[in-house]
């Protein structure tokens, strides 16, 4: 008999020009291994099966990627993480599955748990995002989001409407309070975002803390 399939896809975000850092951040290393096997070791310990979207093979680490893991590159290219969004959401719904948990591989202290409390209770119909003392206050690139949503990803990314924190916000989204996974061992660094080497060096930091006993 076969397993049945996880109600979410866990989708890798490994696109971007990274512009601040200076090369491709799925590349960079933290702890041994890349941001991007990071990324999916973080959905895979959460219980997803999962994928990642890249539009250049440059973009990517050199060498095999974790298997099993396939690649696909965004149906509008130049989009940002709304295009990625986008094609996440259709590889979801050719899966059969009811929705995407996105997670940006620049985001690489986000603890599985906290992941699996995001999915929980996942609703069919809004996006389900955390709260974040980011500038937009809520983290989109660590949410759920329903394939219900793949018209409306279509129409923004026709308009030319690329804002990521807008389409969330557009969409009756559920937010999770940071109290709500404060109870998370490391939620309070989860949502560190690696746009520069100094922050990469700051999640170094923040991990040798972690593994110190206390």
């Amino acid at each position: 008999m076969d397993r049945p399939r996880p109600r979410l896809f866990g989708v890798v975000l490994a696109g971007g020009r990274s512009r601040r850092y200076g090369g491709p951040k799925a590349r960079a290393r933290l702890a041994g291994l890349t941001l991007l096997e990071r990324a999916l070791g973080i959905l895979r310990a959460a219980g997803l099966e999962t994928g990642v979207i890249a539009n250049r093979v440059d973009d990517l680490p050199a060498g095999p990627l974790p298997a099993p893991v396939s690649v696909r590159p965004d149906l509008t290219p130049g989009a940002g993480p709304l295009g990625g969004l986008h094609a996440g959401l259709t590889w979801a719904r050719e899966r059969g599955d009811a929705g995407v948990f996105l997670l940006g591989c620049d985001l690489p202290l986000v603890p599985p748990a906290v992941v699996a409390r995001l999915a929980t209770d996942f609703d069919a119909a809004r996006p389900k995002v955390p709260a974040s003392p980011g500038p937009l206050g809520i983290e989109p690139l660590c949410a759920c989001y329903p394939v219900s949503l793949v018209a409306a990803a279509e129409e923004w990314l026709s308009a030319g409407r690329f804002g990521m924190g807008e389409f969330v916000r557009a969409h009756d989204p559920v937010v999770v309070a940071r109290d709500q996974l404060a109870s998370v061992a490391g939620a309070e660094h989860a949502f560190l975002n690696v746009n520069a080497p100094a922050d990469l060096e700051r999640a170094v930091d923040l991990l040798s803390l972690q593994a110190k006993p206390d």
